[in-house]
């Protein structure tokens, strides 16, 4: 009787998005892929395509929205069902595991209640992390389910760049530390680019700039990460769609104590006003701001007719954006001695060569040598690939 093959199914839930994939566990073929976008917003939709003896392309439209990604998990495992059967095990992308969780971990009961502490501290990813973990044990019960953190990629950055000015207690306490994000995507792409180059890691100095709606940037040197920009939540360091980058902190007891603003209040408008949709007013969707800045982006038509104030407002929030990432690109470059490569990765920084010319134009003026690739991550794979041993 011929061997039943077997799969791994990786989930990786974003804010409003729930990515999905069923890999080969033998060889990390894709067997299906699909992807649940505008979750908790009219006009949600999921595509999928299946790599069968039939190739599947399917895209369904919920016009009134999915209201949550429990529901979403739902549309998604009631798509897969012909593949129940045959998933060996489940990887999440799970966004902080804090200080305690630094490897792949198999999700029991205890583990997830422990988890949950980490929900405030990264409010926009980590619930719906943990509720698809959870909706995947109650609807598939028999099969495991592990997670993978993206804060596990910076445990070797040394203290005296994960640690904050504040008294010391607070971190002996609370572990109030810089974590850092996107870890799975820095990791993947690092290795992708060492292969491209064709030099050992470890022999190459690298920036790794993750630039979707949410944006980091990491240091890369001896094969470890040694420094990056997001810290005890993802909303430190880069300017990114909606959310503030660093900031002074006085500037959210100012709104505390001046504009009548409750902690949510701020809460909201730093992670969700903030950003290039705070600068720019319209939007967060960099190809508004291309456009509206007067960038040219083919195929694609804005929903309206940018104001004289638009264009001044989009040309500032470029410019804030770009001078961010080499101003940490920069201070990187001096920590590492020097700067070989850098790595543009995600929605932006693969597909937008004009952000990539800017970036790179600023740099060369301090580090002329310095060469750029572009590396589309894989956080899919790479998950697939820590839980394969499971």
């Amino acid at each position: 009787m011929p061997k039943l093959k077997k799969y791994i199914l990786v989930i990786n839930s974003g804010s409003a998005t729930l990515k999905f994939k069923i890999f080969h566990q033998d060889d990390f073929s894709v067997v299906l892929s699909g992807i649940v976008e505008k979750i908790g917003t009219p006009g949600s939709f999921i595509t999928i395509e299946e790599d069968s003896k039939k190739r599947r392309m399917m895209m369904k439209n919920y016009p009134q929205g999915i209201p949550n990604h429990i529901e979403a998990l739902k549309i998604v495992l009631d798509s897969i069902k012909h593949w129940k059967r045959k998933i060996k095990i489940i990887g999440h992308r799970v966004v902080h595991g804090g200080q305690d969780f630094t490897q792949p971990t198999l999700i029991t009961k205890r583990v997830l209640e422990k988890l949950k502490k980490y929900n405030q501290l990264a409010p926009l990813h980590n619930p719906v992390n943990l509720a698809c973990i959870s909706g995947c044990i109650q609807s598939l019960p028999s099969i495991k389910n592990v997670a993978i953190f993206d804060t596990a990629f910076y445990k070797n950055i040394p203290d005296y760049a994960y640690l904050y000015a504040i008294p010391y207690k607070y971190y002996q306490d609370f572990g109030i530390r810089r974590y850092g994000f996107h870890g799975i995507s820095h990791h993947y792409v690092s290795q992708k680019a060492a292969e491209k180059i064709k030099k050992p890691l470890s022999k190459i100095k690298m920036v790794t700039c993750h630039l979707g709606s949410g944006c980091s940037a990491t240091a890369i040197k001896n094969g470890k990460a040694i420094e990056t920009s997001m810290g005890f939540t993802p909303l430190e360091g880069l300017t990114m769609g909606t959310r503030s980058g660093d900031l002074d902190p006085s500037v959210a007891l100012f709104l505390i104590r001046h504009m009548d603003m409750g902690l949510q209040d701020v809460e909201r408008v730093l992670n969700k006003e903030s950003g290039l949709k705070g600068i720019f007013g319209y939007s967060n969707d960099m190809r508004d701001i291309m456009l509206a800045a007067g960038y040219k982006i083919p195929n694609y038509k804005p929903s309206k007719k940018f104001t004289k104030q638009d264009k001044v407002r989009a040309k500032l929030a470029l410019k804030i954006f770009v001078y961010d990432i080499v101003r940490y690109v920069g201070s990187y470059a001096t920590i590492m001695g020097g700067l070989d490569y850098v790595i543009f990765t995600a929605g932006t920084g693969e597909r937008n060569p004009d952000i990539r010319r800017m970036v790179m134009k600023d740099i060369r003026k301090a580090w002329p040598k310095t060469k750029s690739l572009v590396i589309p991550t894989n956080e899919e794979l790479m998950i697939a690939k820590q839980v394969k041993k499971f």
